[in-house]
Parts: structure tokens; C-alpha cells; sequence
């Protein structure tokens, strides 16, 4: 009898192995490339991939697009999505949310500004109003400046200049990091013949008299402008109604390869002030320079704070009085305090506010003779209010799970500004302070479809992998059973010591209403806890953020919110890095991984575009080093798939235009798991047409990304939205 069980139970798994359903993936070309760092040989038969001429690489983009098709397909409850989602969207008032802001009643702006698209399809395109006026018109149709009729123009920047008769507008091109500059005479309601080219992402632009400064680079080559580094920053002046060929040169970058980057900004209607790199004696340093603001093309550098070129010393200038400007540093200050300088005397700092044991999130001037500091300790913000002389007048206790958003106040006349508080699951919450007793109230009542005091956020520490205590942001409805049964989503980031605090999402906040857990660790790698806590996950350290990341998983496991099947990972940018990494290692620990806009291949990393160069040196290291080489190695997506693993379901997101993480990290990750993961795991992607590293631009392929995305986390969980 017992061994006619045993027979019957052998019988069963067998028909369910059987039955498990195996997909079918393209077999992608591979070539003989192989790459040799320090005396290893690396086999990368993708590197085609990287070509985006290459006609191979269409032919396979069709195929995985017939799969994401067939995926689209069986969503066939995507209406009900729909309309939800539409639901969540449409009683915040989009439009209100985009215009001009005033901080204080003081002083109104001469014109505002909206933005508006005609059709979902469309690009949004810019109107503006004198103040007080009904209607709006028109300043920039994004149709007028398309390159072809598939091309999205995206409005990135504007610039008003001290009349705010002329406003110099940004324009960006699918979503690219390179921009142009356009410019329009408001009070007569008419384009400008003036252009500027070849900007960047990170470039300015400052209005002086019948012109502006900005910072260009030089004209990437054709074909490569998603690829190549930015090369040759350097500073123009150029003078409204000449030609750009025309613009004085007056800074040139000593680094012109586009490994590093200086920036600038104004201090007051004479001058600006520069953040770049100064020699002595064949000797590299950074400084902080002014100089004056002239149109003769002129310019002369006057350094008033000179500092060691070091990767670990960090200033940034926050406030200006007079010839008084107010720095934050991490100078001897991991958790960073507020020192001053003369702007007309060398190397003279005074400590203004020291560090703190908690971490110095902003320092904001708090009208006339005021000054405010935000700070984070751990899972609540807090505000603490000076005088010129740095006395205490006030301190500002916020709850926990809320971020405090905008308390500054530039306008010395203002007797009152206003600032937000948001979280994870309403909107930002408007509140009114006064500057002279600070005492605050809310000034508007925000209105959504589902009761908010059935939510929370609860702030716990869980233990990592080395013993370290890890911060965790968990929201989810106040009666939740920890039965070990809940759909979860965990969302990560990690990097740049960026940290992941308390914001509103739409979308997020739809997934709690059918019963979803959001997790938000706030992992090494990350600000959470000042420098001293993103070191911890940065370079050669960068194990470290994802084995929080793991460990965040096995928290909510062990503390019975959900089990593995239960888990979904999401992250984008050096978050999809990071969710893309964690399961890979770890696979048994998650259903299902989004990852949007991720790196996956860490030794190609470096070769192109990437943002920032120095910054994701800093941050990552560089092949050249040999031991950066074998840390990148070791943890890098695309080199640890082994085969014959059973992955989690992929779902990767990309823009088909994105020139800071080129999308072809996403193919060859892609493609290398379609290859050698187990063909009971479903690898597939969504691309995200017209768009770059800041993902869709029109408000119909957002809407396409989001049910696309949001079905598919439902739908991996088992959890019901109908």
C-alpha cells in the first residue's frame, strides 16, 4: 500500500513538472568578441548589441517585441486597470501641479506658465499669461520643433530674465541628455532668432543685461550623440541677436576629455560663482571662484576657497548675503554642518552650524536675516531655525514617515511662506508658517478616493548581512495580518547616497489599496545616514547595498508580512542595477524583478555616455583598476547568470533613446538570460518609445508603461484588482 502512495505521489509532481509552462525565446546571434582585463579573458558574444545600426539588432528587437505583444495580450483585464489607475490620476489636478509657484505673496511673477498636451499622444506644449490676464497663449509648440514626426519634445528648463519680458526655454529630444536653447520675447508674443546647441543635462544658463552665460560642449559626432562622452565644457557669453559661432569663450575646462565637470550659478546681479578644478604647480585642487558679470567678454576668476582634489571632500554652496556665502560641507563632517566664507577674502571659513549627530539634508535662507537647516533622523525630519548670528530661535518636529518638502524663503520682505509635508500614501499636504512666531497651519484640503487613515508607515531596523541595522520604510493598511500571505512590493535605490524618503505615487498608492505591501529599505550605498553610510555601499563596498537589499526580503519573510512567492523587486536606474543584481544572487527570494533603466553590464559601463563620468567613477570605480575591475566583476547582472537556474520573472523597462544608461544593457542582459536561465521563468521587456534615461514623455506612453508594468506586478501576485 505504501509503496502504491509512493508510486501515486511520484506520478503527481512529475505531471506538475510537466505541466509548468516552458517559454520560447529567440536565439539571439552571438559573436567570437572577447574582451581581456588584467590577464582574464572575458567572453561577450552581445557586444553587437551595443551597435544600434547593427541590422541584427532590429530583427531581434521584433521578436522580443512579439513577445511583450503576447504578454499584452493576456492582460485581458486591462480596462479594470485602467480605469482605476485613471481614477487615482485624475482627482489631483495635474495641471496645477506644473505651474509656476509663488512662495510668498509678496512678489507675483509677471506671466505664468502651463503646460499642456492636446491629445494623449501628443507632447506637452508650453502656454503663458501676463499675471492676472484669462487666457493663456501659446510661447512653444512642441510640434514646431519635432526633428521628425516620431521625435518627443520635451520642454526641460526655462530661464526668465530680470525684466521677464524674454525667457530662454531648454528643449530636450526624446528624452535625451543633450538639449538646445531656445528663446522668446513674452511681450510681444514672438520667437527669437538666437539658438544654442550642444548643451547638457547638467548645463546652466544665467540672464545679464541683453544676454546670457552658459556652459556648452563640443558637437558630438554623428551617430554616436547616445553613446559618446560629453567632451570640452566651456563657458559662453552670448549676446541676444548674434550667432552662437559668435559667443565669447570665456572658460575653458582644463579636463576636456569629459571625465569631470565644472558648474556654476549666479550670486547676485554682478556675479557668479564657480565649482571647478584649479592648478598650482603642476598640482590638481577645487575651488570656488567668482567673477564678475560683464558683456565685453571679458572674465577673471577670484578664488575664495581653494581645497584638496579629493573624492571624499565635498562643498556646495547653499546661501548668499552680501559677500557672506553660506557652504555645506562634509569637510571632518560626515552627518555635514554649514561653514561661511568672505567671497573677497582667501581660505577664511568660520563654522556657522556644526554637524550634528543626525545627517544635514538642506540649508535654505528663512527670509530677512533667517536661516533654516533640515535634518533626517532616521524615519523623522526635523527643522531648526537660526538668526544671522547662528542662534537657535526654533525647532520643528515632523512626524514620522513624513517628508518635509520647499521651507525656504529667499524674499527678506516675506512674512509667511509655505512648504508640504508628504508620504508614501497621500498627497502633499500644504501648510503656511510664519516668519516671525513659526507657527504653522494647513491651508488647503487635499481630496482623495479612498480613506487615509486606513494606511501607515511604520519605520523598523532589520539586520544585514555583516550585522549592520538597516532602516526600512514599510507601508501597508493598519489591520494588515502578518500571516505570511501578503503580496509585497520592496523598492530600492542605493546609490549616489540618494535616499529613498517618504513621496506620493499615484500608482503606489493604488497597490496598498488592494492590500499590497510597500517595503522601502534605505540601504548603504544610500543617505540615509549621511556620508559615512553611502561610503558603506559605494566602489569597492557595493556588495554591501545588496545584501541589505537581500536582507530586507528575508525580514519581511521571517517577520511573516510575505513569503518569497509573494515578493516583488522594483528599482530603476542604479536601482534596477541593484533589484537585478539581489536576484540574481538570490534568487529563491523573489517571484518576480521590474527593473527600469538599469546597468547590467558593469564592465561597458564606463565606454559610454553614462551621465556624470567622474560621479559613476566615484561611485562604481573603473576597469582600469584592477581591483575595481574584480569588484565590478563580481556583482555585475549580466556575468552572474549561471545556467540552469531558476530565476525570477524579468521584467526590464528601457527607453529606446536613453543616452545615460544606453538601452543595450538592457539586450544583452535580456538576451543572456533567454539563453541559459531556465525556460519555466518568463524574461521579457517593455521599451518605451521616444524616451530616455526619464522614461516616457507623452502622457499616452506613460499610461501604456504604467498598466503594462502594474499588470504584470498584480498579475505575478495573484492579487485581484477586480
Amino acid at each position: 500500500m505504501k509503496y502504491i502512495l509512493l508510486v501515486w505521489i511520484v506520478l503527481i509532481v512529475a505531471l506538475n513538472v510537466s505541466a509548468q509552462k516552458s517559454y520560447e525565446y529567440p536565439i539571439a546571434p552571438k559573436d567570437s568578441i572577447f574582451n581581456t582585463y588584467f590577464e582574464e579573458v572575458v567572453y561577450d558574444p552581445y557586444q553587437w548589441m551595443e551597435n544600434p545600426i547593427d541590422p541584427r539588432l532590429s530583427v531581434w528587437l521584433e521578436e522580443q517585441k512579439r513577445i511583450s505583444k503576447k504578454q499584452e495580450r493576456r492582460q485581458s483585464r486591462t480596462s479594470e486597470l485602467h480605469a482605476q489607475l485613471s481614477t487615482m490620476y485624475s482627482k489631483i489636478d495635474r495641471e496645477s501641479l506644473i505651474r509656476n509657484k509663488v512662495k510668498s505673496k509678496s512678489k507675483q511673477p509677471k506671466y505664468e506658465f502651463e503646460y499642456k498636451a492636446k491629445e494623449a499622444h501628443r507632447n506637452l506644449d508650453m502656454r503663458y499669461k501676463r499675471h492676472g490676464d484669462t487666457n493663456f497663449k501659446y510661447v512653444f509648440r512642441a510640434k514646431d520643433f519635432q526633428r521628425d514626426k516620431d521625435d518627443n519634445v520635451h520642454f526641460a528648463t526655462r530661464w526668465q530674465s530680470a525684466s521677464e519680458d524674454t525667457v530662454a526655454v531648454e528643449v530636450t529630444h526624446n528624452g535625451g541628455d543633450w538639449s538646445e536653447v531656445f528663446f522668446f520675447d513674452l511681450s510681444k508674443g514672438m520667437q527669437l532668432a538666437d539658438t544654442l546647441k550642444y548643451l547638457r543635462f547638467n548645463s546652466h544658463l544665467v540672464w545679464f543685461k541683453s544676454g546670457v552665460y552658459y556652459d556648452g560642449y563640443i558637437k558630438p559626432k554623428k551617430g554616436r550623440e547616445l553613446l559618446d562622452k560629453a567632451e570640452g565644457q566651456t563657458l559662453y557669453y552670448h549676446k541676444i541677436g548674434t550667432s552662437q559661432s559668435d559667443d565669447h569663450k570665456l572658460y575653458q575646462f582644463p579636463d576636456q576629455s569629459g571625465t569631470n565637470h565644472f558648474s556654476f550659478g549666479k550670486v547676485d546681479d554682478e556675479r557668479l560663482i564657480l565649482h571647478h578644478h584649479y592648478e598650482v604647480r603642476g598640482r590638481i585642487y577645487r575651488a570656488l571662484s567668482t567673477a564678475n558679470m560683464n558683456d565685453k567678454g571679458s572674465f577673471l576668476l577670484n578664488n575664495f576657497l581653494v581645497y584638496p582634489n579629493s573624492e571624499d571632500i565635498g562643498f556646495s554652496a547653499e546661501a548668499v548675503k552680501g559677500d557672506t556665502i553660506y557652504l555645506k560641507t562634509n569637510w571632518n563632517a560626515p552627518n555635514e554642518k554649514i561653514v561661511r566664507a568672505n567671497l573677497k577674502e582667501k581660505n577664511k571659513l568660520e563654522e556657522f552650524i556644526p554637524e550634528f549627530d543626525v545627517p544635514l539634508r538642506e540649508f535654505n535662507k528663512f527670509g530677512k536675516d533667517q536661516f533654516v537647516s533640515v535634518y533626517r533622523n532616521q524615519g523623522q525630519f526635523l527643522a531648526l531655525i537660526y538668526n544671522k548670528h547662528g542662534e537657535l530661535l526654533k525647532r520643528l518636529d515632523f512626524p514620522v514617515g513624513k517628508k518635509v518638502n520647499d521651507l525656504f524663503e529667499n524674499d527678506p520682505e516675506a512674512e509667511y511662506t509655505d512648504f508640504s509635508l508628504s508620504s508614501f500614501y497621500h498627497p502633499d499636504l500644504s501648510y503656511r508658517i510664519s516668519l516671525k512666531d513659526f507657527s504653522f497651519k494647513p491651508i488647503e484640503a487635499v481630496y482623495v478616493p479612498y480613506k487615509t487613515d486606513e494606511l501607515e508607515t511604520r519605520y523598523i531596523h532589520y539586520t544585514s548581512k555583516d550585522g549592520t541595522q538597516v532602516p526600512m520604510y514599510i507601508t501597508c493598511k493598519k489591520d494588515l495580518k502578518l500571516d505570511g500571505k501578503n503580496p509585497t512590493l520592496i523598492y530600492g535605490y542605493g546609490g549616489y547616497g540618494i535616499a529613498v524618503e517618504p513621496n506620493f505615487d499615484k500608482s503606489e498608492a493604488l497597490w496598498l489599496l488592494h492590500g499590497g505591501v510597500l517595503a522601502v529599505p534605505n540601504i548603504r550605498g544610500g543617505g540615509a545616514a549621511g556620508d559615512t553610510w553611502g561610503e558603506a555601499g559605494r566602489r569597492l563596498r557595493k556588495q554591501n547595498a545588496i545584501d541589505d537589499f537581500n536582507a530586507a526580503a528575508e525580514y519581511l519573510i521571517e517577520n511573516n508580512y510575505t513569503k518569497p512567492e509573494k515578493i516583488v523587486s522594483n528599482g530603476a536606474s542604479h536601482g534596477g542595477l541593484l533589484v537585478a543584481s539581489a536576484a540574481v544572487q538570490r534568487p529563491e527570494l523573489y517571484k518576480a524583478v521590474i527593473a527600469e533603466a538599469g546597468v547590467y553590464d558593469m564592465l561597458r559601463f564606463g565606454k559610454y555616455t553614462a551621465g556624470l563620468v567622474s560621479t559613476n567613477i566615484l561611485e562604481f570605480g573603473t576597469v582600469t583598476d584592477s581591483l575595481d575591475y574584480l569588484n565590478l566583476k563580481s556583482y555585475s547582472p549580466l556575468h552572474l547568470v549561471k545556467e540552469g537556474i531558476n530565476y525570477p520573472n524579468f521584467l526590464l523597462i528601457t527607453g529606446d533613446s536613453d543616452d545615460r544608461v544606453p538601452p543595450f544593457h538592457t539586450y544583452k542582459f535580456l538576451a543572456t538570460l533567454q539563453e541559459i536561465g531556465l525556460r519555466e521563468s518568463l524574461y521579457h521587456m517593455y521599451i518605451v518609445p521616444g524616451s530616455g534615461h526619464g522614461g516616457a514623455l507623452t502622457s499616452e506612453d506613460f499610461t501604456n508603461k504604467l498598466l503594462f508594468k502594474y499588470y504584470f506586478l498584480f498579475d505575478q501576485l495573484g492579487v485581484k484588482f477586480w
